[in-house]
């Protein structure tokens, strides 16, 4: 079916100009009834093949993976030495014409750096309350970067991090990201209480004055919200938008034409996921989960979702802990342990951003340095790299991994 869906984008692209040009003369005199109506057909049928039905979801069964090399989906890497060392991991990333911009957590709390694309160190943000920010996203219209914080509040800066202003929703949101000129689509965090949800729902479409849309009915005992780091993988080629929640095994993509969150594939664990009517709930909560992930009784949750060049890849955590790739063309699942030459990462979360060809990887100084102390490196621009490297630096490398397509 993905194949199906990829196949009639292409063609969508290529009559697209076509069908804005007869638009443009639609009501002009030179069309005759015949051929207005044949017109509107031709854009109903394509329309309908273009939109994905909701019932139109795909199974895919986690246990039957081909396990791959990473190596074999790179084209080529580049490296990028961060100037400062402002955090003690990644949490996620994005990137705005000359800039990157790395939220990262502290012993504090969770910061946003800006970076040039060059490594040079801009801005360290002022936020009063580190310790609740969850997440960020860039506004290309206005160009603005929010920063989300106590799941109501957003952070309004410059692209340069010069500060704009602070807003207060009237719902709660711990992710957002522009999908229209208008509309964002909001994450409550997965709250399940009423406290905690937008008016029973996980997800809303709001102008942020209204809530519009809502969508993925709350369920589930959890009491604290939560934000995965990166909530939303984009396919830049289709503008596609896809959604992988906290504690739901099952992937979501929001159709910008019908304005929906529908299911797009179901993830079958076979019972080892960790969804949200399996999650401890109550005076045992924290004894109970700390036990799920010291025993690893389930796959306890899911990092460094991201697309790139039409796949989808993720890692899990607890009883699986190996990365997954999901080739969007046609449904195959690969599964590997490792990334590039065999590296290990020393993070539960080392993909932390993607700009639709490029997975974006978060490293520090020493690591690379001590993995290629008896290995051979087979990426030019790492080699390059290692002789001005220390196996006792905490500096930070932005690893760009282009993926092939």
């Amino acid at each position: 079916m993905l194949e199906m869906i990829a196949k009639v984008k292409t063609i969508w692209i290529v009559l697209k100009l076509r069908l804005e040009e007869d638009f443009m003369a639609f009501h002009s005199n030179e069309y005759s009834k015949k051929m207005k109506a044949s017109l509107l057909l031709t854009f109903f049928i394509v329309s309908s093949l273009f939109c994905r039905g909701k019932d139109d979801i795909t199974k895919i069964d986690m246990a039957h993976y081909e396990s791959i090399s990473f190596d074999s989906l790179i084209k080529n890497i580049s490296c990028i030495k961060l100037e400062k060392n402002c955090f003690d991991y990644g949490i996620t990333m994005t990137s705005y014409k000359d800039y990157f911009y790395i939220m990262g957590r502290t012993i504090a709390g969770n910061k946003v750096v800006i970076f040039k694309k060059s490594g040079q160190f801009v801005k360290e943000l002022s936020l009063s309350d580190a310790l609740l920010v969850h997440s960020m996203t860039i506004v290309p219209n206005p160009e603005e970067l929010w920063v989300i914080s106590r799941y109501k509040i957003i952070n309004k800066f410059k692209p340069d991090g010069t500060p704009i202003n602070r807003v207060s929703l009237p719902f709660p949101c711990a992710n957002i990201i522009p999908v229209n000129h208008q509309d964002f689509l909001i994450y409550s965090g997965g709250t399940c209480n009423e406290r905690g949800s937008i008016e029973g729902y996980f997800m809303a479409l709001t102008d942020l004055k209204s809530i519009n849309k809502l969508f993925l009915p709350k369920w589930g005992n959890c009491e604290w919200p939560y934000s995965p780091g990166n909530l939303y993988a984009t396919d830049t080629n289709f503008n596609d938008l896809f959604i992988f929640p906290d504690n739901i095994d099952t992937i979501y993509s929001y159709n910008s034409h019908q304005k929906e969150v529908n299911p797009f594939c179901f993830l079958d664990f076979h019972g080892d996921f960790l969804t949200k009517d399996k999650r401890p709930y109550g005076i045992t909560e924290d004894q109970e989960m700390a036990e799920i992930i010291t025993k690893k009784k389930y796959i306890y949750a899911h990092s460094s979702f991201n697309q790139a060049s039409g796949k989808l890849f993720f890692k899990l955590l607890g009883k699986r802990e190996d990365f997954c790739a999901i080739n969007l063309t046609n449904n195959s699942l690969y599964s590997f342990h490792r990334l590039f030459d065999n590296f290990t990462p020393q993070t539960d979360n080392p993909f932390i951003g993607s700009d639709g060809k490029n997975l974006y990887l978060l490293v520090q100084e020493k690591e690379l340095a001590r993995h290629y102390l008896n290995i051979k490196c087979t990426y030019p621009a790492i080699r390059e790299l290692l002789p001005s490297l220390s196996v006792d630096s905490n500096n930070w490398i932005l690893l760009a991994i282009e993926i092939k397509e």
